[in-house]
């Protein structure tokens, strides 16, 4: 569990509420995917839904790419 919040964690004190978010989004991505496979049901908007989950995943990617090169450009590691 330890593992898991330091992953989870901006610096040594704060925890990345977009790291969170993303992890929720995948989860919550997991769940319904499942629930809906397991169940042999049909959504009209899992389109939407699972689109968007990536999004998020993958924008919470972009940003920690971009805030890793800021503070190796600036120096302030």
């Amino acid at each position: 569990m330890k593992k898991i919040l330091n992953m989870l964690k901006k610096d040594e004190e704060t925890i990345s509420i977009g790291r969170i978010c993303a992890v929720l989004a995948m989860v919550l991505f997991i769940v319904v995917s499942l629930f809906l496979a397991l169940s042999v049901k049909t959504w009209g908007n899992y389109d939407t839904f699972a689109w968007v989950c990536l999004a998020f995943v993958i924008v919470q990617l972009g940003n920690k790419a971009i805030e890793t090169k800021a503070f190796k450009i600036g120096g302030r590691e």
